[in-house]
């Protein structure tokens, strides 16, 4: 009889469901499962706090797919996990958040001798797709089906497992118990029908102006070709969402910018949208006055949650359905109706106006005298230095505005953004996360030195994993995106001023490359240098306040109505 504790059936079970990574620390609750990673293939690595595991296990899977387990020990270890939880369930980011605890006669519940005692269950419930304790060794396999078959149904997301310590430590016999492949237990993502692909087929090949809309969906589902695929066929306009800059690349030749004057136009004379894989949620702007005729404009959404669908504009049909497979599906049909642009005139027009609204509202850019350095500039520098097959990491406040205007275009699942929850301080962490799973790629985060400050320790992280990723912080010593709303209101600025931060020297005291810049030069020449390091590099730059606040007007317009509603 070949017995087994709780911790080496446990890292059994993830490692049955493809997890190669834990993030966690030692405790001698949850030491049986790290005690058993290596010999299941599992690669443990210890972060500086909890929260940036999560961010850790959000830039593995938003580049490679590949779910993560994140570790929170009894106490303050899972209360510490709880934010980067609840940033993964905005999201949509599938993880396995494990809350070791104590012995079982201190807890469930826990009284108030109970040393870093709280009920972990009750916490954890509100922000997880599915949670449960396993209280017994011959349940760990079956719980763990429970929580990945939660996980992967609908939209992804995180799922908790609760293991109080004896159950670690318990030992069995291991042909008492089955760990089941994947494809025995859960079922195949939901597919669209013939019918309802003909249904949209026919809809927008007879379509005067079709316009497709695409979210991050279409990124996680590799979607990526076939979304391509139905606009060249059709001619038409294609947005991508602000989380779905990788979806499509800002230079192919019917991509249109979205929050512009292109992407107004294609929005209201649309007749019939194509909405793949995007809620149109608040970030997308999705008031009445962009689009077109709610009673005339005909909406199609095709998501894996039926939650997303209809939930900010009206549809004519709404599909609950893989997105991969429903848009691979409908570019076949399209093709076999031989579908072509009715108005070829319309993604021309669409376009004029997306470059003529870009130039005037970027001329803040061109305008810029100096003396300080203008962060659009610094991204440009980033962007021109590393092209576009890295993988970028954007992080803060305007810093990521700034980014997503001026980085290039990039790969799929290459792009990994903070704007569905807003959560700061996840660049760094998720940068790590997308080197570790990505290492033959280059990994660069942009983040102001807010983001930061949040989990700025795990580059000690990346310089003990020897994780080759660029870290550029805007140094400016301010909170810049609460100062206009405040001299607005108020006529002056209470709580902005952070103070001076060398990034460089910190970075240096952890064991990483350091360098500076205060001029465009010193910014080309340091980039030049990070590439050449064969470990982790921070590079501070001293970017100019004024510049960073001088956002164009437009464009800061429509960032305040994501906020406040419709506004003229």
């Amino acid at each position: 009889m070949a017995e087994l504790n709780g911790g080496r059936l446990l890292a059994r079970c993830l490692a049955n469901e493809g997890v190669r990574f834990v993030f966690g620390l030692p405790s001698p609750e949850i030491d049986p499962l790290l005690a058993a990673l290596e010999e299941h293939g599992i690669r443990l690595v210890p972060f500086r706090h909890e929260s940036a595991g999560a961010h850790m296990a959000e830039g593995l899977y938003k580049t490679t797919g590949q779910v993560a387990a994140v570790i929170g020990n009894p106490g303050p270890g899972s209360a510490n996990l709880l934010a980067g939880v609840i940033t993964a369930r905005h999201e949509g980011v599938p993880l396995v958040a494990i809350t070791s605890q104590h012995r079982l006669g201190i807890v469930y519940p826990s009284p108030p001798s109970t040393f870093q005692g709280q009920d972990q269950l009750d916490v954890y419930k509100p922000v997880v797709k599915w949670g449960g304790p396993i209280f017994s060794w011959d349940r760990i396999p079956e719980v763990v089906r429970l929580a990945f078959r939660e996980m992967w149904t609908g939209r992804p997301g995180p799922v908790h497992i609760e293991l109080p310590a004896p159950v670690l430590y318990a030992t069995g016999d291991e042909s008492s118990v089955r760990v089941l492949a994947p494809a025995a237990y859960r079922a195949l993502l939901p597919e669209a029908s013939e019918a309802r692909i003909a249904e949209i087929a026919d809809l927008l090949a007879g379509a005067a102006r079709p316009l497709v809309i695409a979210g991050s969906g279409v990124d996680r589902a590799g979607a990526n070709e076939a979304l391509l695929a139905i606009v060249e066929r059709l001619g038409c306009p294609v947005i991508a969402s602000m989380a779905g800059r990788a979806v499509v690349p800002l230079d192919h030749p019917n991509a249109v910018y979205g929050l512009g004057a292109g992407g107004d136009l294609a929005k209201r004379e649309g007749d019939v949208v194509l909405v793949a894989g995007s809620r149109l949620g608040n970030l997308d702007l999705p008031y009445d006055k962009y689009w077109g005729d709610p009673a005339t404009q005909r909406i199609v959404q095709i998501d894996i949650d039926p939650r997303h669908i209809g939930v900010t504009r009206p549809v004519a049909l709404g599909v609950v359905a893989d997105v991969k497979q429903a848009l691979a599906s409908l570019a076949s049909a399209l093709d076999a109706r031989r579908a072509r642009p009715r108005d070829p005139g319309f993604l021309a027009r669409c376009r004029r106006a997306a470059d003529e609204w870009w130039r005037e509202q970027m001329r803040v850019v061109e305008s810029w005298a100096g003396p300080g350095l203008h962060p659009a500039r610094v991204v440009q520098a980033i962007g021109t230095a590393f092209g576009r097959d890295a993988i970028y990491v954007t992080d803060g406040g305007f810093t990521s505005l700034w980014a997503y205007w001026f980085l290039p275009p990039t790969r799929p699942r290459s792009y990994l953004s903070i704007l569905e929850l807003g959560m700061l301080g996840t660049g760094v962490p998720s940068a790590l996360g997308a080197k570790l799973g990505s290492p033959e790629r280059e990994v660069v985060c942009v983040t102001g030195d807010g983001a930061a400050g949040f989990h700025f320790m795990e580059m000690q992280s990346a310089a003990r994993e020897r994780a080759r990723i660029t870290v550029i912080v805007f140094a400016e010593g301010s909170w810049s995106m609460e100062v206009p709303n405040e001299q607005m209101l108020y006529g002056r600025n209470f709580g902005t001023e952070m103070g001076t931060v060398r990034w460089d020297v910190v970075a240096r005291g952890l064991g990483c490359e350091g360098l500076y810049a205060e001029s465009l030069a010193d910014v080309e020449s340091a980039l030049a240098k990070a590439r050449d390091v064969a470990g982790p590099v921070v590079i501070c730059v001293r970017t100019d306040r004024a510049a960073n606040l001088g956002v164009a007007p437009e464009p800061g317009l429509r960032f305040a109505e994501v906020y406040q509603g419709p506004i003229g």
